[in-house]
């Protein structure tokens, strides 16, 4: 689980790039190469590391529960 936030940060350090190489106006979201919404990929892995931490916290707390079965 802890592995993914370094995963997901980097997915949106790449985003950031091909926002910044793949558009033609500043300010514009959509990739002329893909077609994709970069802005909405950037959400997307920002919401991604959140709920990892939610879950790696939830786990921490209910672990002598999860243990114990």
């Amino acid at each position: 689980m802890i592995i993914l936030i370094p995963i997901f940060y980097f997915g949106i350090i790449n985003t950031q790039v091909s926002l910044k190489y793949e558009t033609s106006i500043l300010g514009d979201c959509v990739s002329q190469i893909t077609g994709r919404n970069l802005c909405k990929d950037i959400e997307r892995g920002k919401v991604l590391i959140v709920i990892d931490i939610i879950v790696i916290v939830l786990l921490m707390l209910f672990r002598k529960k999860i243990i114990r079965g």
